[in-house]
């Protein structure tokens, strides 16, 4: 009779895991998306933490489109509000507006609110893909199979991901870090990470915070504060094309 029940018990264990589809690997998961013509989109704010006071500065709205590999163009929306004071002061000279960048060029508009309807781009010679006030917000790109890769490889509670992760790996593993950031080299930099999975093993949420002292040079001193940059994305697999501006639009 014993051994009846416990037949019949495997059976049902058994019946149940079978009908449980195995977890997908989130790498696997993300290469499923990276298709020609599809992307996703996101929306960052990034804040200097300081003195116990959390004070937001940079917003910024995007949509990367998809190639095979990764990201391979991009259409960002920076807002910028300056302050006064310490790091802020430092940073006194930094401007909002739009970056459209792709493969490996890039043109920005001046400042939101102050171009004309139909205002012009400039080419960044540098090609980066968020201008200079893009080095301040997310540097992290979860939608690169290599870069998600090392971020899975931290402490794991639930869906959610969290550990620290140097410019250095960053430049070597990362295009859209070697994009975004250009004057990275021998940066030593290390930043905290906390990334969320979504129920579909896709990236939804990642927050990274650094030291502020990273962005300016040895010997001046802007207190102890943190960038904390919080990024949602939404609409995975959404059709995206994003071109470079017209020629009669570029100064």
């Amino acid at each position: 009779m014993k051994r009846t029940i416990a037949v019949a018990v495997m059976a049902a264990m058994t019946t149940v895991m079978a009908a449980t589809p195995a977890q997908a690997d989130p790498v696997r998961a993300l290469r499923a998306e990276l298709r020609a013509g599809k992307g996703v989109k996101f929306r960052d704010v990034t804040a200097l933490l300081q003195n116990k006071a959390k004070i937001a500065f940079l917003w910024r709205a995007g949509t990367w489109q998809f190639g095979k590999q990764g990201v391979v163009a991009s259409d960002i929306t920076a807002t910028y509000k300056q302050y006064d004071g310490a790091m802020f002061d430092y940073m006194r000279g930094l401007k909002g507006g739009r970056t459209i960048w792709v493969n490996g060029s890039s043109w920005t508009t001046h400042p939101v609110g102050e171009a004309p309807e139909g205002g012009t781009f400039e080419k960044d010679p540098f090609g980066m893909t968020g201008g200079q006030v893009g080095t301040y917000s997310q540097l992290v790109n979860p939608a690169e199979p290599a870069t998600l890769k090392i971020l899975l490889q931290g402490r794991k509670q639930g869906r959610t991901y969290a550990g620290r992760l140097s410019y250095a790996v960053l430049a070597k593993v990362s295009p859209w870090f070697r994009a975004s950031f250009p004057f990275h080299q021998g940066d030593r930099t290390v930043l905290r990470y906390e990334l969320t999975l979504g129920p579909d093993n896709l990236p939804r949420r990642l927050v990274t915070s650094h030291p502020a002292a990273s962005h300016v040079s040895a010997g001046i001193e802007v207190g102890d504060g943190r960038f904390r940059v919080e990024t949602t994305y939404t609409g995975w697999g959404s059709k995206v094309s994003i071109t470079a501006p017209p020629k009669s639009r570029i100064a």
